[in-house]
This record gives C-alpha cells, structure tokens and sequence, in this order.
C-alpha cells in the first residue's frame, strides 16, 4: 500500500507533488500539535481551578486575537504576491516585497503598543469582559491585558514568516511551529504551581507571549540565513510602489478578516456577556470536540491556497477545477464524520476532561455543533480556492451581510432558546450564506477561464 502511495506521489504532477508533500509533513507535525492541544483544556482546568477566570482567559485571547486581523491584509498580500514572484525567480522583487510588508506591519505594531498601554488606563475591562472585581481586581487586568496586547503585537509581526513560508510551498514548517508553542504552553501550564487568581491570569498571559513569540523568532531567523538570505528585510528596499501593491489586494483581504473575524471569533465575547463567562468553558468543550475534524481537514487545505495561485499564473484552470473537485469530495466525508461523532461525545468527554469537569451534554447541542464543524470545513475548502484565484468579491458580500446580522441575530437567537447555544445558531445562519453562495461563484469563475484558456 506504501509502494502504491509513493509511486502516486513521484507520477503526479509538480503541484500536486507540493500538495502531497506539505500535507504529509502538516498531518506527521500538526496532528502532533492537535493531540497536544486536547490536553491543554484540562490543563488549564487544574492550573486556573475556576471556570469563571478560565472563561475569561478564553474571551480574552478571543478578543485580542482579533488584533491580528488587522494587518490591513499586508500578511495574504504578501503570499499572493510571493507565490508569483518566487516561481518567477525575480528576486529584487521578492526582497522588494519582503522588505515593505515587514517594516509597514513593524511601524503598526509599534505605534499600537504604545498608543494601548496609555489607553488602557481608562478602558474598564472588569465591566466589558463581565468579571467582577472580587475575582479579578481591576489593576490586575490591566497588567494582563497589556501583556497579552504587546504579545499579540509581537505575534502580530513575527506571524509575517508565516506567510513567506506559504509562498515558499514549506507550510508544513507553519505548523511545526504550531506544536513548538502547543507543547511549550501545555509544559509551562503544567509544571507551573497554581496561585490565585490574578496570579494565575497574568501568569498565563506571560506564557502564551512568551510561548508563541519564540519559534517565529527561531523559524524567522534560520528561513532568512538559508532560503532568503538574498531578501532580508532593507529599509532601502522597501518602496511605495510595493506597499500599494500588497495593500491593494491586502485591503481587500483585510475587511474580509474583520468581517469573518465578527462571525467567527465573537462566541466567547457573546456568551460571555449574554450568559456570564462561566458557559465559555462548557462551549469550548463542544467547540475543541466538534472543530477538531475541520482542524484535521485543514490540514489537507495548508498548502492549497498558494499552489492554486502558482496554477493560476501557469493558466492552469482545468487542475484547479479537478482539485477543488477532490477536495470537495474529501470535505463531504469529514462531514460525515461530524455527524458520526455525536454517537461518542458523552464516553470522549468522561476521558477526556474527568467526570466532575464535564458540563450537561445535550443531543441538540451536538446537532448544531456538528452542522458548525461542517460548514467550517466546507468553507475551509471555498475560501482556499478563491483566495488562491484572488476572486474576493463574493467574500466581501456574503460576510459583509453576515457580520451585520451576527450580534444582533445572537442576542434574538439566545432570547428564543433561553440558553447560550443561540450564539452558536447565529453563528451557524451567517456562515451558511456563504457556503451556499460561493460554490456557484467558483464554478462559474473556473468554467469561464477554462473557456478562455482553450482559445
């Protein structure tokens, strides 16, 4: 079976081999990350002994992960514009870019820092985040919101050799570094002693700036010694001309993050504020449950979005459609899988977290959640396609009008259903206008450019 799979692998075309090698390597390191990943809930269970400040780390790094979405797109620019000049060998231009990207998000990061350690003085997180200053004193939060801030900031820039990496078709070096922080941080939350609470929190924020910022620092410094020392980062190369063009497909990128950023990344501030922090905790059980099989689908999905735009300077429509076929039909079975699996959530959350630590598992819960991992896979694979084609404006549109119902459908959903779950039905409403909307669109796109391409 072996000999059949590497004999497959050396007949197949050069772009399917980058998929095939970049998926193996992100299946063997970030399923790695993935297993470590199910044993970080119940070690943060154990480290912060109490579900309210545990839910208000989960809001927290919900929120202040939403900062890295707004690199103006420079980050999905810079990949799109890589792919095409690395397969080009135009290495001025590579540097050009390169150079542009790093110091337009290094002066972002900067001016941002500094502008949030002064405002954050006057910004009462105890009432926005919904925790009350018996457990966690307001000097307390500061402390930890600023640290999570400026770790997120230095993520916010170093996370530029993610992109390079996708450009590079070396994805799977992405999620190597995904397993170095996974192990890292479970490590640290293990061996650390718990104290109290607002040691407990600041603490964490500490470990996970630490933690993540330190193999994008590694990664970044060896891909610039080996692979790019011809492009490392020059002030002098940096020009007007590059940033206009990362920034123009950039900022289209960006308004689609910001948009999926509201639909998907809210949850935890919803629930927390619609039904008391303390219910994060119960969602992020049926969350890690029902995303892991589109986590592993993604896996498949890691080096797509860049072969697809390398096949598309090559005008190399008829492989995009016959893989965006396969892949399609791959997602048709890990929604299968979604649905097989709400047989075993009760006996997978007894082992996994403990009988005290599991919350009330309801049939209906698992329904809508398993529908939530479907449409995350399929969206997964539509997303990759039109990135990699840069066709956006469907995108643009179908979020658009999803991120205006999000808030306002979440709080009506919740209100109807008396219990937290509405959020999670709002969220699935929003999503599915695009999975509907956008196969339509692709296929259109990809008839049309196969027709011309034939003349």
């Amino acid at each position: 079976m072996f000999e059949l799979i590497i004999n497959k692998i050396k007949n197949s075309s050069e772009n399917d081999k980058i998929v095939y090698k970049n998926v193996i390597g992100a299946f063997l390191v970030k399923g790695g990350a993935l297993f470590v990943t199910l044993f970080t809930l119940p070690a943060y269970i154990k480290f912060f002994n109490n579900d309210t400040v545990l839910g208000i780390w989960y809001t927290l790094l919900s929120l202040l992960n939403w900062i890295l979405n707004f690199d103006l797109g420079i980050g999905n620019g810079l990949r799109n514009h890589l792919s095409l000049s690395i397969s080009l060998k135009d290495e001025e231009k590579t540097k050009q870019y390169i150079s542009s990207a790093y110091f337009s998000v290094g002066g972002i990061v900067l001016f941002m820092s500094i502008v949030f350690v002064f405002l954050a003085r006057n910004i009462d997180f105890n009432n926005l985040l919904n925790i009350s200053q018996d457990v966690i004193s307001a000097e307390a939060m500061y402390f930890t919101m600023v640290i999570v801030f400026i770790g997120v900031m230095i993520q916010f820039w170093l996370k530029l050799i993610n992109s390079i990496l996708y450009a590079l078709q070396k994805s799977s070096i992405n999620n190597f570094l995904a397993l170095c922080t996974n192990i890292l941080i479970l490590l640290a939350t293990l061996l650390i002693p718990s104290n109290s609470n607002e040691i407990n929190i600041i603490v964490m924020a500490i470990i996970h700036a630490l933690f993540v910022a330190l193999p994008l620092l590694i990664v970044t410094i060896v891909i610039f010694r080996r692979d790019l020392s011809y492009a490392m980062p020059s002030i002098k190369a940096m020009t007007k001309e590059n940033i206009r063009d990362v920034l123009a497909l950039g900022s289209v990128f960006f308004f689609i993050q910001i948009e999926y950023m509201i639909i998907m990344s809210t949850n935890e501030f919803l629930i927390s504020k619609t039904g008391g922090s303390k219910y994060v905790v119960d969602y992020q059980v049926y969350y890690k449950l029902f995303s892991l099989g589109s986590t592993i689908f993604a896996l498949t999905l890691t080096p797509l979005w860049s072969v697809v735009t390398k096949a598309k300077a090559e005008k190399k429509y008829e492989w995009i459609k016959n893989t965006y076929k396969r892949f399609m039909l791959l997602a048709g079975l890990f929604c299968v899988g979604e649905f097989l699996l709400i047989l075993f959530v009760e006996p997978i959350t007894f082992l996994w977290l403990g009988k005290e630590n599991v919350p009330d598992i309801k049939v209906w819960n698992n329904i809508i959640f398993a529908i939530f991992g479907c449409l995350m896979i399929v969206n997964s694979v539509q997303s990759s396609i039109a990135n990699g084609l840069g066709e956006l404006k469907i995108q643009l549109v179908c979020f658009t009008i999803g991120a205006i119902l999000r808030v306002p459908l979440s709080y009506i959903l919740v209100d109807l259903f008396g219990d937290w779950i509405g959020v999670v039905v709002a969220n699935v409403i929003c999503m599915a206008i695009y999975s509907i909307i956008q196969p339509i669109g692709l296929r259109m796109i990809l008839k049309n450019e196969i027709k011309i391409s034939k003349r």
